[in-house]
């Protein structure tokens, strides 16, 4: 989920990203600053952490400071308007998230879990283990493209109830720069 963020030279769109665990009305939405300064920040030398969020608008969910442009095949700096250090220190984030801050993804009991992210990461790793970080999200994209299409989501369900065609983006984002397509996807 986004929300309106208190401090809006904190993120580009001047959104948080957010986690609703299942008493956020009585506790409050899990921040991604919050997150950001307790899982990512203390990362020392020698760390790595991986993050898959599959929800809608979680590509920046960890407020790493770099989002891969996988179609365009480059970083994208995501460093706050405000100068505050998102990264570690000294280890490495790499967050896989379902789709663009901006998008939304399909509910998975629509498409029996097919079109999700983690069922086809999963499906992806058993089948072969030694993939780069973009190979592996090009195939799962490529997955989740074709069980959507299979169901009609696209041109049916999607244009009737919000009017409009569903687009949904696989991202990755880290706290350092790094060739994706060379790199061994490793947990």
């Amino acid at each position: 989920m986004e929300h309106k963020n208190d401090n809006d030279r904190d993120e580009i769109d001047g959104l948080d990203e957010t986690i609703c665990p299942t008493d956020f009305q009585v506790k409050g939405m899990i921040v991604d600053d919050y997150i950001n300064s307790v899982i990512v920040r203390p990362l020392v030398a020698g760390v790595t952490l991986h993050a898959i969020v599959d929800a809608c608008h979680s590509a920046t969910m960890l407020d790493l400071p770099y989002v891969c442009n996988a179609k365009e095949k480059r970083w994208v700096d995501n460093n706050p308007p405000s100068a505050d250090y998102k990264g570690t220190s000294g280890g490495l984030a790499i967050c896989i998230s379902a789709c663009r801050d901006d998008q939304e993804v399909v509910d998975s009991s629509t498409l029996c879990g097919r079109a999700t992210l983690t069922h086809n990461l999963i499906q992806e790793m058993k089948k072969n283990p030694r993939l780069t970080y973009g190979a592996l999200i090009t195939s799962v994209q490529n997955k989740i493209d074709n069980a959507i299409e299979a169901r009609g989501i696209k041109t049916w369900f999607l244009r009737k109830f919000f009017r409009t065609s569903f687009s949904q983006e696989v991202q990755i984002s880290s706290s350092e720069k790094f060739d994706i397509y060379q790199k061994q996807f490793k947990l």
